[in-house]
């Protein structure tokens, strides 16, 4: 892969990301404090895959850099630890994202019932401010390589 291709995949995800988060933000409400077993499983869903669009890009950034980031059973751990080590994501950036990483985890291997609007709300709060700090953090990298 060069540099512009993984520039012009980075770009492509971000785009994807951008359509889901576009479908996330009107089914949540600041003043709303319930929401259905349905709702909750339709906000999750954008969620997750807002973190798996974001370890999309990450996986190929890691694998550009020559990184073994091959399909194991903890490959999703190993790209965000591994993003962290070589400096992409700065330590408070890989905290947050670890956090959307364990509720990735949660979503998969458990009931959407188990859900709890407070917890998820935390996330839905931040995905604005972690994707734009993302966003730079990518573009960043792209300028160095």
């Amino acid at each position: 892969m060069t540099k512009e291709e993984l520039k012009e995949y980075c770009e492509a995800e971000f785009k994807n990301i951008s359509k889901v988060a576009d479908e996330l933000f009107p089914m949540v409400s600041p003043e709303k404090t319930k929401y259905t077993v349905a709702e909750l499983a339709a906000v999750s869903a954008f969620v997750v895959n807002i973190y798996i669009g974001i370890e999309g890009i990450l996986r190929q950034m890691l694998m550009f850099d020559g990184l073994d980031v091959t399909d194991s059973p903890v490959w999703h751990e190993k790209v965000l630890k591994k993003a962290g080590e070589i400096g992409i994501l700065p330590p408070d950036l890989f905290q947050t994202l670890s956090r959307y990483l364990a509720f990735r985890n949660r979503f998969v291997y458990s009931y959407v019932f188990n859900i709890k609007w407070e917890e998820l709300k935390v996330l839905v709060d931040a995905v604005k401010d972690v994707l734009a700090r993302f966003r730079a953090e990518v573009e960043e990298y792209i300028q160095t390589i």
